[in-house]
């Protein structure tokens, strides 16, 4: 009998450690799975906000769907008191959102044909020959 109370007697005292050990456990935070790596990927620069779309002005009185080609950005631009100066028998008046030197314009004026003739609000103001008009 003596036998058996030693092992008993052994046995309380590692059952009261595991016990504490697990209390210690529960006790502690658990754990946090790592995070992702970061991406390998260079981050790309922020994109520009894209420019609002030209609003052209009605004293102009543009019409057409583009000058030269539909799609186009310069219009071709009606009879108006605006532009009554401007306007003969022997020219077509093309209207370019933005100054001469900017693309609109400087592609229609880089053939030599166009003259640019005014800047009226916002637009350039082209004269180009009948026979290269639309």
């Amino acid at each position: 009998m003596r036998l058996l109370h030693l092992s008993f007697m052994m046995a309380l005292p590692m059952a009261s450690c595991i016990g504490l050990v697990a209390c210690q456990r529960s006790a502690e935070p658990e754990a946090v799975a790592p995070a992702p790596a970061a991406s390998t990927v260079p981050a790309s620069p922020a994109s520009p906000a894209p420019m609002p779309a030209f609003t052209w002005p009605s004293s102009l009185q543009p019409f057409g769907e583009g000058y030269p080609n539909p799609g186009d950005p310069c219009r071709r631009i009606g009879e108006s008191p605006a532009v009554a100066d401007l306007l003969d028998h022997t020219r077509v008046l093309v209207g370019c959102p933005g100054r001469a030197d900017e693309a609109a314009a400087a592609a229609l004026l880089a053939d030599g044909q166009g003259k640019a003739l005014a800047y009226l609000d916002g637009v350039t103001l082209i004269a180009v020959p009948p026979n290269a008009a639309m």
